[in-house]
């Protein structure tokens, strides 16, 4: 208890010291706080601090051995991110410690399997085992050379945030809000929705000019996510990534290509989740070792009173599931109009995604494809699935009844893309014992529910933003079968970011 309150005083005393500086400083800042020059530079301050209250009504597995579990709770989460900066002649040095701490944790929503954690709260409970928690360590710490020895030349190298997809970022707000919420981080990402997040450890290169360039990553990401200890590397885990981008500007709109390549390799020898017999996949203890190819290619076109907007997206994967050859892949479609004369500037889209799953349970080749490191909520705003072995027929609206809010309504039919494999969650590695992804049984049924849900964000000024969201999910067949006491889920938060 002692521990708990210790825990608890400190992390108060940092988010309202945090949030004191933060509101003096709100009237003159205007971006990061200068402190000290150094040879006629400012060593700079940062802070992003984010607090949530999370609600949870999962599906219900019923009671389990004469026990029943919490399927409803709701708890809250702090993340408070401060870093320091120096950057002189191209040469640019940054420091960022994060201190993420949460709040009542529910300690009964950890059911046996196949209902497992019902709820993300109940994943952060399973890895801390109390109820509040709170930890400080290094979020980034890096050194970056910009224009040296060459024109273009970027290189970074240390600890450091990486998102995927974000190589080359265009002007055009409509093909920008695309890039950010459709293509980046499908594949690797930071996990910025999580309380903990991730980093990499490594080097980061690019090349080229605002029309083109050529990013390459090396990297070993870190502990998070939902384990607090995010200071240790996750060992025995890499990841590379290189991608070619070229950006098309033309007077009735942009177009953005990218070919990109990632190579992950998982030698922590641990069972991994698929549909293999259970004898099989505890003996499956080899490397996995899996390289992915893809292509997407995204633009806008100013076309009567308004802008059309196309995506396709595109992965193959190959390489080796421990003692299984991987064989994969994923296909995404996009379309969208935006009516950008009327009030709120309506913008109905349409979308669908299929990945390959796994119809063969006892041959040498993995079918299901592996989503890597991604951030998985970018893709599932209800986080209960991802994009393996899913199938995902989508339609969306988005609305700005302001400049500075934004509203956005999604639908989604979700099956499975093969009913003899499993129905998959999860974001990846976060820990060196913990495979990272889940997979709950389909009982030989594919339709996996529909999903609708609502969320606004408003931007109240450069400091300070509020964001809400609530969705349900209305369980077909595979859900049922997992959970026969209630196949409906409901999950929502209230969130609160101020930045310097």
């Amino acid at each position: 208890m002692k521990q708990r309150n210790s825990a608890y005083r400190k992390s108060l005393t940092a988010y309202l010291s945090a949030l004191a500086l933060m509101v003096s400083y709100s009237v003159t800042a205007h971006a990061d706080i200068d402190l000290i020059s150094i040879g006629g530079q400012p060593v700079t301050f940062s802070a992003w601090m984010r607090t949530r209250e999370y609600v949870w009504s999962y599906f219900q597995p019923g009671a389990i051995g004469g026990k029943s579990y919490d399927n409803r709770y709701n708890y809250q989460a702090n993340s408070l991110r401060f870093g320091l900066g120096y950057k002189i002649h191209g040469i640019k040095f940054f420091l960022e410690a994060m201190n993420p701490t949460l709040f009542d944790l529910p300690s009964h929503a950890l059911a046996p399997s196949p209902a497992g954690a019902l709820g993300l709260g109940a994943n952060y409970f399973a890895i801390q085992k109390e109820g509040l928690e709170s930890n400080l360590f290094l979020k980034q710490g890096y050194l970056e050379l910009t224009d040296i020895p060459l024109e273009g030349l970027d290189v970074k190298g240390g600890r450091f945030d990486f998102n995927e997809g974000q190589d080359l970022m265009p002007a055009d707000p409509q093909l920008k809000w695309i890039v950010t919420n459709q293509v980046a981080q499908r594949l690797i990402g930071n996990f910025g929705f999580s309380d903990v997040m991730r980093s990499f450890d490594g080097a980061e290169l690019t090349y080229g000019s605002p029309s083109w360039n050529l990013t390459t990553m090396y990297g070993v990401p870190t502990r998070g996510v939902f384990d607090l200890d995010g200071m240790d590397e996750i060992r025995k885990v890499d990841v590379a990534y290189g991608a070619l981008n070229g950006l098309l500007r033309r007077q009735s709109g942009e177009l953005l290509g990218r070919a990109f390549f990632i190579w992950y390799d998982d030698n922590r020898h641990l069972t991994p989740v698929d549909n293999q017999p259970v004898v099989a996949a505890a003996a499956n203890h080899r490397a996995i070792s899996i390289e992915t190819l893809g292509v997407d290619l995204a633009g806008t076109y100013h076309i009567g009173p308004g802008t059309a907007d196309g995506l396709v997206w595109g992965a193959y994967q190959f390489g080796n599931w421990g003692d299984q050859t991987q064989s994969a892949w994923a296909a995404v479609g996009q379309s969208g109009y935006r009516f950008d004369d009327l009030p709120w500037r309506p913008w109905p889209r349409l979308g669908f995604q299929m990945s390959s799953g796994d119809s063969t349970r006892n041959n040498d080749v993995h079918s299901t494809f592996f989503q890597v490191l991604p951030t998985p909520r970018v893709y599932a705003l209800n986080p209960i699935y991802n994009m393996m072995n899913a199938i995902d027929a989508n339609a969306e609206l988005v609305l700005d009844p302001l400049s500075s809010v934004e509203s956005r309504t999604t639908f989604h039919s979700l099956w499975l893309s093969s009913s003899k494999d499993l129905w998959y969650y999860g974001g990846g590695a976060f820990d060196g014992h913990i495979f990272g992804y889940v997979g709950r049984p389909t009982f030989g049924k594919s339709y996996l529910g529909s999903e609708l849900d609502t969320g606004l964000s408003w931007k109240l000024s450069r400091y300070l933003q509020l964001s809400f969201y609530a969705g349900h999910f209305f369980g077909g067949s595979v859900v049922a079968a997992n959970f026969p006491a209630g196949r409906g889920e409901t999950f929502g938060y209230a969130e609160t970011i101020l930045s310097l």
